[in-house]
């Protein structure tokens, strides 16, 4: 604190809060041509201070409040209350005042007040920071005054550097691009900060954030030059350790984020963009609810956060959602990170994308298990009929037989057949053709012109420019849903209705396919939301899992109702985009930052 700390002190000070006056000094008084407190309490600093200063002398106050720096200098004009302006010095630092944390500045004029009483440079050498001023009047500017913040951060005394120039604070490791500026700005006469390696007296190294303001005369000219020294190596210990830290967390190929203890989003790395479609500049202040899909209840999260912050490592596969709205699985672990007093101060979160892996697995192990039920059951039929044949008896029971052997090579045919579509169902999986929403209404047109003895009605409600972000894949799904509708009928004439609706605040599309046939049977239904075939729980078929596998794979959910008076409804919820969002997220992808 550096006011009031003598009840003699006189300086020209001023207590305030951000740039509002609370308390002045009578020599600020003096200085600004003041009669009285009162004209001057409740008004801006910057109504005394020349425009051009404002912005500067500004954001000093703001390093300040924020902690960032314990004390600050500038060089700028000072408008009084006769409109006179003149050179000075200020000097920021903060204060507590009347119980609050306020800012207190100082103003002097080097050539009036340096040497006058003694109490000027009292008040500099309680500064925190290193303060010193060289004399450009001078050859080689040699400092004439260096405060005691300057002989603490260096180690040198006085009398050993009085009459010198500061760059013997210079060393092996000083790089020559920040001295070259210094040096520039003082020939030319103009204010830098430079942050640069030097070295005390024990050849101990530190960086030092160094600034030099030029003081200037009533002529102009300028008389000396103010530097402020600042120790800023634990600042570049920390900037190195996050750069090392951002480098490593960049290289892993999983997603990986970081939050303070309530939650909120501090750090995210490229995975996570690339994974979740949320810029760093998206995701850093949210929460990971951002990422909520709904797939997992209340429930869940709260056990998630008793477990972290009792300090214990959580790990689980969970379902999360994309910036698009598309789901996709991970295998999440959550890292309680603590300080040196065992208080948790971030949680980090490292999410491995399964989703692909998952998805393959379980394709693969229904298909295995369906194909070698189903083979193995007709080929058992074929073999059972064939040896009815064997006397080659001709006769109606005969013939009934034979039927029945080509109903299962047909079927052996048809499970051939749902190979193939799996195959493309992989192909098309990784295609990005985008597919407007209304191109929905060719699919139903196509089956209508196959199947002209069934009855499909078609609407649509979206609005224009929406689109599906892999078209060819949705329509695997669709025609799947709708030949299920058509082949399992009991219906003389089938009716089919098909209905697309635009949900608005989800972004996204609802397709309900309702028939009037004899229903999906409810233990079909479980096995796929079970998520597993087992050897007494399977489906007849995969045309089921085809469309649970095509909508999951386009980042959507898939959901069998009942139809009135009968029959079953299949609905299809699925993420939308649109031609702007898609320009702005190239946009995006575009900048240098990427």
């Amino acid at each position: 604190m550096l006011y009031p700390n003598s009840p003699t002190y006189v300086g020209a000070i001023v207590i305030h809060d951000k740039d509002e006056v609370i308390h002045v000094t009578s020599s600020f008084l003096s200085l600004f041509n003041f009669d009285s407190r009162e004209s001057v309490i409740g008004a801006s600093i910057r109504d005394y201070i020349a425009p051009s200063d404002h912005d500067r002398l500004v954001g000093q106050f703001d390093r300040i409040e924020t902690g960032s720096t314990p004390a600050l200098g500038l060089a700028i004009t000072i408008l009084d209350g006769s409109g006179d302006s003149r050179e000075v010095i200020t000097l920021s630092s903060p204060i507590k005042w009347e119980g609050q944390n306020r800012i207190q500045t100082l103003f002097f004029d080097i050539d009036s007040e340096l040497n006058a009483s003694g109490l000027v440079t009292k008040t500099m050498d309680s500064s925190p920071i290193g303060i010193s001023i060289a004399d450009a009047r001078q050859d080689d500017e040699p400092l004439i005054y260096i405060n005691d913040g300057f002989v603490q951060l260096t180690g040198y005394p006085r009398e050993e550097i009085i009459g010198q120039n500061c760059r013997f604070l210079q060393g092996e490791q000083t790089r020559p691009e920040p001295v070259a500026k210094v040096r520039n700005a003082i020939e030319n006469e103009v204010p830098v900060t430079v942050e640069l390696r030097n070295y005390r007296k024990d050849g101990s190294m530190f960086w030092n954030r160094l600034s030099i303001q030029p003081v200037t005369n009533d002529d102009g000219d300028v008389t000396h030059f103010l530097g402020f020294q600042e120790d800023i190596s634990a600042q570049k210990a920390y900037e190195q350790e996050q750069t090392l830290f951002e480098t490593q967390a960049n290289a892993v190929e999983k997603s990986l984020f970081i939050t303070d203890v309530d939650g909120t989003i501090k750090y995210v790395n490229s995975q996570f963009e690339e994974t979740t479609g949320f810029m760093a500049t998206e995701a850093i202040g949210q929460t990971p609810r951002i990422l909520n899909s709904g797939a997992q209840d209340s429930a869940f999260y709260e056990a998630l956060w008793e477990t972290i912050t009792a300090g214990e490592v959580w790990e689980a596969t969970i379902t999360n959602q994309r910036k698009t709205g598309e789901r996709y699985t991970v295998e999440q672990k959550i890292v309680p990170i603590t300080n040196g007093h065992g208080e948790i101060t971030h949680f980090v979160s490292v999410e491995d994308d399964v989703t692909d892996q998952q998805f393959t697995e379980e394709v693969l192990g229904v298909m295995s298990r369906v194909l070698r039920h189903n083979v193995r059951n007709s080929v058992n039929a074929i073999q059972g009929y064939a040896e009815m044949l064997e006397d080659k008896t001709v006769d109606p029971g005969d013939r009934a037989a034979l039927r029945a052997i080509q109903n299962q090579a047909a079927q052996l045919e048809a499970i051939s057949n749902r190979s193939r579509d799996i195959r493309e169902l992989f192909r098309r999986r990784y295609e990005q053709h985008t597919m407007g929403v209304e191109t929905i209404g060719k699919f139903v047109e196509q089956r209508r012109a196959r199947h002209p003895d069934v009855d499909i009605d078609f609407s649509i409600d979206v609005r224009g420019g929406r689109h599906i972000q892999n078209g060819s894949l949705l329509q695997i799904a669709i025609d799947e849903a709708l030949e299920n509708a058509i082949v399992y009928s009991d219906q003389e004439r089938p009716q089919i209705e098909v209905t697309v609706t635009e949900l608005v605040d989800a972004g996204s599309i609802r397709i309900e396919i309702a028939d009037d046939g004899p229903g999906i049977p409810q233990d079909e239904w479980n096995v796929i939301l079970s998520g597993t075939e087992t050897p007494l729980a399977h489906g007849s078929g995969i045309g089921l899992w085809m469309m649970y596998w095509t909508i999951t794979a386009l980042g959507g959910t898939l959901e069998l109702t009942d139809n009135e008076p009968r029959g079953s409804i299949i609905t299809y919820e699925l993420p939308i985009g649109t031609i702007e969002s898609d320009l702005i997220e190239q946009n995006d992808q575009n900048r240098p930052n990427k």
